[in-house]
């Protein structure tokens, strides 16, 4: 299996957070403030011949933007082979897989997590939380959903019997 892994940085522009800041006109400030790690599985040598020579644009098209108070950009991407190369990021990060639906003709990304005793982030009712949405230009995520799961089982991050879950 190979794999494409994308590294990105996301930028916060503290100065756009003045009263009478106007981008374009007043110095912007932008502080670093982590990224993300993207991956696309199972490519194929067309996929590979294809992002040996054009890149990655309509990926970038999806993952990347700016506007006065943020923006994401990639800062590298690279075709691996997991457990040859090593793991594709960091235990703490949460990474995101990317794959084209092909029904639907849409890019589609997931996350997963678990919860660990290592790095804790979530209510410790919270075992795992899952993901998902349809990419959009410019950093966009539509049908967003989010479920997490505790001892009895997936739920909507909108449902009550998940707010049950966590202050029982």
């Amino acid at each position: 299996m190979t794999i494409l892994v994308i590294q990105t940085q996301y930028q916060e522009n503290y100065a756009a957070h003045n009263e009478n800041y106007k981008h374009g006109v007043d110095e912007p400030y932008w502080k670093f403030k982590g990224g993300t790690t993207y991956y696309v599985n199972d490519l194929s040598e067309k996929d590979i011949k294809a992002i040996n020579e054009k890149g990655i644009p309509n990926i970038k098209e999806l993952i990347t933007y700016e506007n006065p108070g943020s923006r994401e950009y990639i800062l590298d991407f690279e075709i691996r082979k997991p457990g040859e190369d090593g793991p594709i990021c960091e235990k703490w990060e949460t990474p995101v897989e990317l794959w084209y639906d092909r029904t639907d003709n849409q890019w589609k990304a997931r996350t997963f997590k678990y919860d660990d005793d290592e790095f804790p982030m979530w209510n410790e009712a919270i075992i795992a939380r899952a993901q998902q949405w349809v990419c959009e230009p410019e950093g966009g995520r539509n049908n967003f959903q989010q479920q997490y799961k505790t001892k009895n089982g997936w739920f909507d991050y909108k449902d009550e019997k998940l707010r049950e879950e966590l202050v029982t």
